[in-house]
């Protein structure tokens, strides 16, 4: 039971389920970050009786009916998700002003032989963690971790590694719990040891340079399913604050896919179930799923509430709604930092071979053809053979990998006088109009003068500058 296999992240957020389940507005989570001998969870909501927390602490006790908006699930979590990190826990619940302290010690119980529970009075649970803080409540439930055997393993600072360990928890529950926190009525309070939680939104909702589909629903066995896409801004689009983000930074790549909600919880990420491949061009795609508790079964939600498959009616279904969602997400990589044209005449050209692709110099391009006609025979052999060994030696793996860590590409914006130096060189060759008019409009599709943005001026300058003096 031990070894279901809980993170820490994923064991305080079942704790945390319960809390908010019994109507809790604040958690609290205290951890010794000196000794690392102790973690406690205090929330405000509404408490156990005797019988009830008694119940509760059974191995796959039952409370009683469960109601829709309940994010339990199988009566283990309490038990499961504490033991899986410690080998003593302290359960101290006030309803209707009379406190209930029950533990579970598996020391007690290797002991005894039996399982038994340990009842104590509140002159035995006054120095807990937490304690005047639940002392000083009407209702509410304490829970203490003692004797960290799993969570520490074999480690020789335990205070540096509980301090080391928090900052994950930080985040899984930032990320797990971020529609509570972001509620503008009966909003959930988070604090943990003192710093309170900030709610991260994966979608970035409130980026209006967030791209996103109209919400679809699903019909499986008579219930409906949510479905709704997100494409997320390119990093350029990103605020500094966001970009400090992992999920946004070098851990993009394997945040994409879809986000599956259950009662507005968080259950699983990170996975396109075999819909579509993780890579590159869709890491800007998410997709928010919203699970009612009823389908729990047909979803194989499992025990840590951490993951959960989709059932093949609903792959089938999405299947039909996923294309369009990717294709959106491929658009922000490839069609960036052009103008819209009908034909561009890029510098770089693609090519596709038999065993994958490849670039090369554009020598079409006007850009390229003015500089080449310039040149005597020789000359210009010379200039397209380096030309050709710039391409064919392009250090295409180290580009993929800055890329896939979300590196800022610094495009290099040339001068002023360079770019008139090189309109210079495009008038003289007269491959284009005489006339600066319409010599615009055929540089506007040709790399790099389609990003100019003053390009106007500047050909009436060269152009009208020559005429002038001819």
């Amino acid at each position: 039971m031990r070894s279901v296999g809980y993170s820490l992240g994923a064991a305080v957020a079942d704790l945390i389920d319960n809390s908010i389940t019994a109507g809790a507005h604040f958690v609290i989570l205290d951890a010794d970050v000196i000794e690392g001998k102790y973690l406690a969870i205090l929330d405000d909501g509404r408490g156990m009786t005797f019988e009830v927390a008694r119940e509760a602490l059974r191995l796959a006790g039952s409370v009683g009916d469960r109601e829709d908006s309940d994010l339990g699930r199988f009566g283990l979590g309490l038990k499961t998700a504490s033991l899986s990190q410690a080998r003593c826990l302290t359960v101290v619940s006030k309803r209707a002003g009379v406190v209930t302290a029950l533990r579970w010690d598996i020391n007690f119980v290797r002991a005894s032989g039996k399982w038994l529970l340990i009842v104590l009075d509140e002159t035995e649970v006054s120095n807990l963690p937490l304690w005047s803080e639940f002392d000083a409540q009407s209702a509410g439930t304490l829970v203490v971790w003692h004797d960290l055997d799993l969570l520490l393993g074999d480690t020789t600072q335990p205070g540096a590694f509980v301090a080391e360990q928090l900052s994950g928890v930080r985040s899984t529950l930032a990320l797990v719990f971020h529609r509570f926190l972001a509620r503008r009525r009966e909003r959930l309070s988070i604090t943990i040891n003192g710093v309170s939680l900030r709610p991260i939104d994966p979608f970035l909702s409130d980026n209006p340079k967030t791209q996103r589909t109209g919400p679809e629903a699903i019909d499986i066995g008579g219930v409906e399913v949510r479905v709704e896409g997100f494409t997320l801004p390119h990093p350029s689009g990103l605020t500094p604050e966001e970009l400090r983000r992992p999920d946004l930074g070098n851990d993009m790549r394997e945040a994409q896919g879809f986000y599956v909600y259950r009662n507005q919880r968080l259950i699983s990420h990170g996975h396109w179930y075999g819909l579509a491949r993780m890579n590159e061009l869709s890491k800007q795609t998410r997709v928010q799923v919203d699970v009612p508790p009823s389908l729990d079964a047909l979803w194989q939600l499992d025990i840590k509430k951490s993951q959960a498959l989709p059932p093949q009616s609903f792959k089938l279904r999405l299947r039909q709604l996923i294309d369009p969602i990717l294709d959106r997400g491929h658009r922000v990589h490839t069609f960036r930092g052009r103008r819209e044209s009908t034909e561009v005449a890029h510098v770089w050209r693609k090519l596709s071979t038999r065993d994958g692709f490849a670039y090369e110099v554009n020598l079409e391009s006007p850009f390229v053809g003015s500089v080449l006609s310039r040149l005597e025979a020789e000359d210009a052999e010379r200039v397209v053979d380096l030309l050709q060994t710039i391409a064919s030696t392009f250090p295409f793996m180290d580009a993929y990998v800055e890329v896939a860590t979300n590196a800022p590409v610094n495009t290099i914006q040339p001068e002023r006088e360079v770019i008139l130096a090189r309109l210079t060189v495009i008038h003289q060759s007269e491959i284009l109009s005489n006339d600066p008019a319409v010599a615009v409009t055929q540089l506007i599709a040709v790399e790099p003068f389609n990003t100019v943005d003053d390009l106007r001026t500047l050909v009436d300058l060269i152009w009208k500058g020559t005429n002038a003096a001819q």
